[in-house]
């Protein structure tokens, strides 16, 4: 029997074999070689979807960047013109009776201003509504918001032109500052204002209340005594009476 039909047919079968295990190799390969494909089409996808929200971002940031640089030049504009113009001779805003007590009130203001900030650092919303509280803090609030709560009556004086009820206010307003500082109690206030002097110091207030205390103080009734001489007069020589502050001679 011939065995070459046999051979020949070993032979083609392992070709069919042999290409069959290729193809599946390269089917297989083929297969990953699409999926990568897919995979980076999707990413770059992505990239270009993020790339064209850059592009708007940046856009609108243009777009701020320019009004800003509007803005700003409107501003510097403002302030070249605000700083050509002459200086503003200061006059009396605050008067009472023909007394200027403009400086006095800015003062109290600006007091106001630095009390409340004060107690505005000591909000939950400052330190955060679980931060830790400060051990004193509560007696700070109590000290801050106590040397401001008398002043309507300062508001009340001014309001009715008042000279008696406004003097009467500013000598109580003294009376509660100077306590404040000698006070060594349960509630210690001195204690308060000497920890936060820097932010409020008392000097400056104190010092205007008893500017604006005396600028109102009645003058004593009746002669003085010993002297003959009738309320406002001296002895010696006349001097020309000064002038009221606020009031041109």
């Amino acid at each position: 029997m011939n065995i070459f039909p046999i051979i020949l047919m070993t032979v083609f079968a392992g070709w069919a074999v042999s290409a069959t295990a290729v193809s599946v190799v390269y089917a297989r390969r083929l297969h990953h070689e699409r999926a990568a494909h897919g995979e980076a089409q999707e990413r770059n996808g992505r990239y270009r979807a993020a790339l064209r929200r850059a592009e708007e971002k940046a856009a609108a940031v243009a777009v701020q960047f320019e009004a800003l640089q509007r803005e700003n030049a409107g501003l510097r504009q403002a302030m070249e013109d605000s700083q050509a113009r002459p200086a503003e001779r200061p006059l009396p805003t605050v008067m009472i009776d023909c007394l200027d007590l403009s400086g006095e009130i800015g003062t109290l203001f600006e007091h106001v201003a630095r009390v409340a900030t004060a107690i505005r650092d000591h909000s939950a919303y400052t330190r955060g509504h679980y931060g830790p509280e400060h051990n004193k803090a509560r007696y700070d609030l109590l000290w801050l918001s106590d040397c401001l709560h008398t002043f309507d009556r300062l508001g009340r004086a001014l309001a009715a032109g008042s000279q008696r009820s406004l003097a009467e206010a500013c000598q109580e307003l003294l009376g509660m500052y100077d306590a404040y500082l000698v006070d060594s109690s349960g509630y210690d206030s001195r204690d308060t204002f000497q920890r936060l002097s820097a932010r409020v110091p008392l000097a400056g207030v104190s010092d205007a209340i008893r500017s604006i205390a005396m600028k109102t103080a009645a003058p004593p009734e009746g002669p003085v005594p010993g002297s003959g001489l009738a309320p406002g007069q001296s002895g010696g020589l006349a001097l020309p009476a000064a002038p009221v502050a606020g009031v041109r001679a």
